[in-house]
């Protein structure tokens, strides 16, 4: 018996590596490069090469899942007051061309699939293999059920991680999947495993979770917390908050939000700006790897 409870506090408990890389993690396929959540944008982010595809799934009134971020349609469509839920997949609206693309207006006008919100089983179909970042959004437990069963049926459960940052829908994705398909953190399971890395103890959590996606706010990006996690196999990949360098919120779009993140320790960026981030990528050097703790 004392045995067991040692290794209890002495080993780890974790869940699967993920199988591919999250260096360039293109946030809704690229905001500032196509309208976001859009194939265009994602046939755009696929073509430059990056790691990972970042999107996020709303469902509608008849009970289709839509790539879609906000939770009010005014930003995004115009129509303020008005969620996804409230209309059937076939009433959405067009997507607006937000200022910061009004330079290739054209270019979006002419693609059907540019302005238009497309299902989210119409992105597995298109990229198969492609590796994917599914944030399900606040929602219903056949949200959650639905995403992942579509996520099964395309056999994506190793180029997938999915979840949510709250933590009633990220226990939905576990109760119903267990680890079958790599889990993101949720705010609070993340909170938990940075107060016992700070107390020294990170084996003390029965990790069920393959990846943190982190906000790049700077007492969270702790250096120590961050080789913690990599020794036990999750990656790290940080956003950002706020509008940094013109974006909608939630990438990380400047050389010098960048440079910090490579300091943290971080495995990849979140970014709006994909291809200005490849560049810099090419010109310093690629981030700390998830097996750097690994003896080779």
């Amino acid at each position: 018996m004392i045995s067991k409870l040692f290794a209890l506090f002495t080993k780890p408990i974790r869940a699967k590596k993920l199988r591919f890389s999250s260096e360039i993690m293109s946030h809704r396929g690229g905001s500032l490069e196509s309208i976001e959540n859009t194939l265009a944008g994602f046939r755009k982010s696929a073509n430059l090469g990056v790691d990972l595809l970042e999107m996020d799934i709303y469902m509608t009134k008849d009970g289709k899942c839509v790539v879609f971020h906000d939770r009010d349609m005014g930003r995004l469509c115009g129509l303020s007051g008005k969620k996804i839920s409230d209309f059937n997949y076939d009433e959405l609206p067009p997507l607006i061309i937000p200022s910061a693309l009004s330079h290739i207006a054209g270019e979006l006008n002419a693609d059907s699939d540019a302005r238009r919100i497309p299902l989210f089983e119409e992105v597995l179909r298109e990229f198969p293999q492609y590796p994917m970042q599914v944030d399900v959004k606040e929602g219903s437990e056949e949200l959650v059920i639905t995403v992942g069963n579509l996520i099964r049926k395309y056999k994506r459960e190793d180029n997938t991680v999915w979840g949510s940052f709250r933590d009633n829908v990220n226990n939905h994705c576990y109760n119903h999947f267990s680890t079958s398909i790599p889990l993101f953190f949720s705010m609070r399971r993340a909170a938990f495993s940075y107060v016992l890395s700070f107390l020294g103890v990170p084996h003390w959590m029965k990790y069920r979770e393959s990846a943190l996606i982190c906000p790049n706010i700077p007492w969270l990006m702790k250096r120590s917390w961050f080789a913690d996690l990599n020794r036990l196999g999750i990656s790290v990949i940080v956003w950002g908050r706020g509008r940094d360098g013109g974006g909608p919120g939630g990438g990380v779009n400047t050389s010098k939000n960048f440079e910090l993140i490579r300091k943290s320790g971080a495995n990849g960026i979140c970014t709006d700006r994909p291809t200005f981030l490849k560049a810099w990528l090419q010109e310093h050097g690629p981030l700390e790897k998830v097996d750097r703790f690994i003896e080779k």
